[in-house]
């Protein structure tokens, strides 16, 4: 089970440039993320539904990591970003609707 989880909502920068996003995520963000933060298990990519319109631009990445350290991980993140290891893309919308991350901890009741 995961002791801690990261949510990334990203969006393609245009529909136009939707298969370069969703190769850029599958193909080298994702691996760039878990070589950064080994103690990720398991990443799942969810499509924004609109029940009444369809499926959106909006996507969630679910990273599920097997440490409850979230500030060890947050740190590695920003370190593989300072130092370039962790790449960004200009097929991302960084304008209308930029990423948005969010870090959660288990809760032991």
């Amino acid at each position: 089970m995961a002791e801690s989880l990261l949510l990334a909502w990203a969006s393609p920068a245009s529909q136009e440039s939707l298969a370069e996003f969703d190769t850029w995520y599958d193909e080298v963000h994702i691996p760039e993320l878990r070589a950064a933060i080994p103690s990720i298990s398991r990443v799942q990519r969810f499509q924004l539904v609109d029940p009444a319109n369809g499926p959106t631009g909006r996507y969630l990445a679910v990273y599920e990591m097997d440490d409850a350290d979230v500030a060890a991980a947050a740190a590695a993140l920003g370190g593989g970003v300072k130092s370039g290891r962790i790449r960004m893309t200009a097929a991302m919308d960084t304008a209308i609707t930029p990423p948005v991350t969010q870090w959660y901890q288990a809760h032991q009741a």
